[in-house]
C-alpha cells in the first residue's frame, strides 16, 4: 500500500484510539462527581462521623451529665453518711455480734473493783421494775387494809423471814435467793453455787419468785410456778459477747427444777430429760428473764417448761424438760433442807 493510502488510515485509528481513551479517562474522571450520593452507613469506618470521632483526642462533653454525676455523688454521700450515722446509735445485732467491743479483764471477787462491780449490780437488779412489782404482788385478805411496800433484802425470804405487808395481806410470790448462805467450802465445788460465781460470771445471787396458792388463785397457773431474775457477765461467752449455749442450758435446768421441786413429795429431782431450742443469740453482761411453770406432775415424774427472755420481753431461749424423784430420795436425802438451802434461808 502506499504512503498516501496508508497515512489516512493511521490517522482514523489513531483519532479511534484517542477518542475511545478519551472516553474511558473522562467516564473515570466524570462518573463519581455525576453518581447520586448514596450516605454511608455511621457505622462505616469511611463515614464522615466516625472519621470525626476517630480524630478526636478529647472525650465530648456534657454540661447536663457533670451535674447529674455531681447530684449522684453528693446523694450517695449524704446517704453513707446518714446510713453510718444511725448504725452508730443502733448498730444491728448481727455487725455488733460479729464486732462485739473487746470485754475488760474479769474483775477478782474479793478486789476493791470486783467488790464495787458486785454492788453495782445489785443495785441494777433491785431496781428493775418487774423485781418491784414481783416483790409487792398481793392479796388483802381482810378489808380497809392499804398495801405497803415491801422492803427486799438479799438472802431474805419475803414470806418467812422478812418484812411482811401486813397480817392481813398474802403474797403471790415467795422471793429466795439461792445458795445466797451456801457453805463457802462447799460452794467450792459446785458449779452453780461457787464456780460460776463471781464477777464477770454471775456476778449477784439470782432472784426467785415462786408462785404461792394465793397467787395461783389469783393470777393463775400453779403453785410453785417460777419468775427468775438473773444477770450473766462477759466471762460466760462462746463466741465473744454471746452467752455460752452450754451455760444457757445449765441455766434453764436450774430454774426449771425450781419447779420441779414444788411438784415432787420430797421436793427432790434430778433431770431425766432436758430440751433446748434457741431462738436468739443471748447478749452478754444484761438481766434476763426465766418463766417456769408445770405442765404436769404424776407421782415421781412431773415435766417443766419454759422460756428466757430479756427484760425487754423479747423471747431468746424454750426449754422443756422432764424431771423424776429418785427411789431413794426420801431414805436418804431431807427434802425440806435441801429446799431451805436452795431458797437462801
Amino acid at each position: 500500500m502506499s504512503s498516501n493510502k496508508l497515512l489516512p488510515h493511521l490517522h482514523r485509528s489513531t483519532a479511534q484510539f484517542g477518542s475511545r481513551h478519551a472516553r474511558s479517562l473522562s467516564t473515570r474522571l466524570v462518573l463519581p462527581a455525576l453518581s447520586p450520593r448514596v450516605p454511608l452507613p455511621q457505622s462505616h469506618p469511611f463515614s464522615p462521623s466516625q472519621q470525626q470521632r476517630s480524630l478526636s483526642t478529647s472525650p465530648p462533653t456534657s454540661s447536663a451529665g457533670g451535674r447529674s454525676l455531681v447530684g449522684a455523688t453528693l446523694l450517695f454521700t449524704a446517704v453513707g453518711a446518714f446510713s453510718y450515722l444511725l448504725g452508730s446509735l443502733y448498730p444491728p445485732s448481727v455487725i455488733s455480734l460479729a464486732f462485739s467491743p473487746p470485754a475488760p479483764p474479769r474483775l477478782d471477787r474479793l478486789s476493791e473493783e470486783g467488790k464495787a462491780h458486785t454492788r453495782r449490780i445489785e443495785e441494777q437488779l433491785q431496781n428493775l421494775e418487774i423485781v418491784k412489782r414481783l416483790s409487792k404482788a398481793s392479796s388483802k385478805v381482810g378489808p380497809g387494809e392499804e398495801e405497803e411496800d415491801l422492803e427486799i433484802q438479799p438472802g431474805s425470804n419475803p414470806s418467812t423471814d422478812g418484812p411482811r405487808l401486813s397480817p392481813d395481806m398474802v403474797n403471790h410470790y415467795v422471793m429466795s435467793r439461792p445458795y445466797a448462805k451456801y457453805d463457802e467450802v462447799k460452794a467450792q465445788h459446785s458449779l452453780t453455787a461457787g464456780s460460776l460465781r463471781g464477777p464477770g460470771l454471775i456476778a449477784v445471787t439470782p432472784m426467785v419468785f415462786a408462785k404461792t396458792a394465793k397467787g395461783a388463785e389469783v393470777e393463775g397457773g400453779k403453785e410453785g410456778d417460777c419468775i427468775i431474775v438473773v444477770h450473766l457477765g462477759r466471762s460466760l461467752c462462746g463466741h465473744d459477747g454471746v452467752i455460752h449455749g452450754g451455760m444457757i442450758a445449765t441455766i434453764c435446768d436450774e430454774a426449771l427444777a425450781r419447779t420441779a421441786i414444788y411438784n415432787l413429795p420430797s421436793n427432790i429431782c434430778v433431770t431425766a430429760k432436758l430440751e433446748v431450742n434457741y431462738r436468739k443469740p443471748v447478749k452478754a453482761d444484761q438481766f434476763l428473764i426465766f418463766h417456769s411453770e408445770a405442765e404436769f406432775a404424776r407421782g415421781r415424774k412431773t415435766a417443766i417448761k419454759g422460756r428466757l427472755t430479756d427484760v425487754q420481753g423479747n423471747l431468746l431461749v424454750e426449754a422443756n424438760a422432764l424431771f423424776v424423784e429418785p427411789k431413794y430420795a426420801s431414805w436418804l436425802y431431807d427434802g425440806k433442807a435441801i429446799k431451805q438451802v436452795i431458797e437462801g434461808k
